[in-house]
């Protein structure tokens, strides 16, 4: 209606009732249309304002909006390393935990196996000397029957060959040899 207004009084100016009062209707309704134009450009300049205002205010949501998206992200990341750090800290609990389970089972197995082996020793050193003397009797029963072979031998193989004896001494050995077979 208000847009009507300005038109109306020019057709009531146009069709007026006399000179001085369209003189002064004219006027008026110059001065309504100028009052009407000077609020149109208020309005206008007062749109232009809020239309950037609402565009500050768009370009301002929408940085809050990125930096609130971008914190979020931060955020899970930092959740995520949390998460990788304590499942790192479980894993080594569970280790530790192990390992105190285990370590003194393996402590009471080498002093067990340690006092084993310190009782078994002396045993062992017994069966070694036994077996030694028994390798050397057979030994030493080889080599004195090997020496009477060679000593009673005609032709001995390692001695040096036997150089007959002086007439006397071969009486004598012969004696000898007499009286032990007569003592047989």
């Amino acid at each position: 209606m208000r847009r009507f207004a300005p038109l109306i009084l020019l057709i009531l100016l146009l069709t007026g009732c006399g000179r001085s009062t369209d003189e002064r209707l004219l006027q008026q309704a110059e001065k309504h249309a100028a009052q009407q134009a000077e609020t149109h450009r208020q309005t206008a300049r007062q749109q232009q304002e809020v239309a950037e205002s609402s565009r500050r205010l768009v370009e301002a949501d929408a940085k809050a909006r990125q930096e609130m998206a971008s914190m979020q992200n931060g955020l899970r990341e930092d959740q995520a390393e949390v998460g990788r750090q304590r499942d790192q800290l479980e894993t080594e609990r569970r280790e530790l935990a192990s390992q105190r389970y285990r370590d003194p089972i393996i402590a009471s197995a080498i002093v067990n196996v340690g006092l084993v082996l310190a009782a078994l020793l002396p045993l062992l050193v017994c069966v070694y000397v036994l077996w030694f003397v028994v390798r050397t009797r057979d030994a030493d029963e080889a080599v004195t029957e090997m020496l009477v072979e060679e000593i009673v031998s005609e032709k001995p193989r390692i001695l040096p060959p036997v150089v007959p004896l002086p007439a006397l001494v071969q009486e004598s050995v012969v004696d000898c040899r007499a009286e032990t077979a007569g003592t047989d």
